[in-house]
C-alpha cells in the first residue's frame, strides 16, 4: 500500500506528541491481504504468514494477516511531519509487491507516522515487526515509536538489530519495551512513528514488512 500524506507538528526527537494536520490521500491505494500466490513480484516476507497465526497490519504491509486496520483517510492516516520527508514506492522489497522509500528533505530531523482518529486497544499484541534498509548518513540514527492518548515513546532501533550498512534488517520489538517507557497499550492512537536525525536532501531508507504479532 502506497501513501501520499499530509503534515503534522513534531519537535526534533522530543517527547511532545504529534499534532496531525491536513492529509492528502489522492494517490491512496487500499491494501488487501495476500499470502503470495504465483505473482513473482509478490514476496511472502522473511517470516511468511501462516494460517492460524495472529498478525495485525496497520499500513506498510501487503502480506497475509488475521487482522487489519487499513489506512483509509477516514479513521486511519499517515502523516508526514513538517514536510521533513516524502514517501515513494520502491520495487526493492522483502514482502508484498513493493516497499516504501523514505526520502529525507534535508532538514534537521525527519518524521512520519500512522495515526488513528480514536485510540485503540493493542493490549493483546506483543511484538512490532518492521524491516529497514539504508546506508545513507541521514538514517544512521533511527527511532521507532508509538503514542497513546498522552505521550510518545520512541526507541533507538540499533538495540533491535538495525545497522546503517545497506542491508535489510528485520526488527522484532517487544511492546513491553514501549510500556516500560510509559506507553498505555489500551489507548494507542499512533501504532507506528518513525523518526530520524539530520540528513542530506534525498538520503534514502527502505521500509517494508510492518505488522504486529501476538507472540
Amino acid at each position: 500500500m502506497k501513501r501520499i500524506a499530509g503534515y503534522a507538528v513534531l519537535a526534533l526527537l522530543a517527547a511532545c506528541r504529534p499534532d496531525p494536520g491536513e492529509s492528502d490521500y489522492e494517490n491512496q491505494v487500499p491494501s488487501t491481504p495476500s499470502t503470495g500466490g504465483e505473482d513473482p513480484d509478490m514476496l511472502p516476507g522473511p517470516f511468511p504468514y501462516q494460517t492460524g497465526q495472529r498478525r495485525l497490519g496497520v499500513g506498510f504491509y501487503e502480506g497475509g494477516r488475521s487482522d487489519d486496520i487499513p489506512v483509509d483517510n477516514s479513521t486511519t492516516f499517515v502523516y508526514l511531519y513538517e514536510s521533513t520527508v516524502t514517501l515513494e514506492p520502491s520495487s526493492t522489497h522483502v514482502e508484498g509487491k513493493s516497499a516504501d522509500l523514505v526520502v529525507h528533505a534535508g532538514k534537521a530531523w525527519l518524521g512520519f507516522g500512522v495515526h488513528w482518529n480514536s485510540p485503540r486497544n493493542l493490549s493483546t499484541w506483543k511484538t512490532l515487526h518492521v524491516s529497514l534498509r539504508s546506508s545513507d548518513p541521514g538514517f544512521a540514527l533511527v527511532e521507532v515509536g508509538m503514542s497513546d492518548d498522552t505521550k510518545d515513546v520512541k526507541l533507538n532501533v540499533e538495540k533491535y538489530g538495525y545497522d546503517n550498512d545497506g542491508q535489510w534488517h528485520h526488527l522484532a520489538i517487544p511492546l513491553t519495551e514501549f510500556t516500560a517507557g510509559g506507553l498505555k497499550l489500551g489507548v494507542v492512537d499512533a501504532p507506528f512513528i518513525f523518526v530520524a536525525g539530520s540528513g542530506a536532501p534525498a538520503d534514502k531508507l527502505l521500509l517494508d514488512n510492518l505488522y504486529f504479532t501476538a507472540e
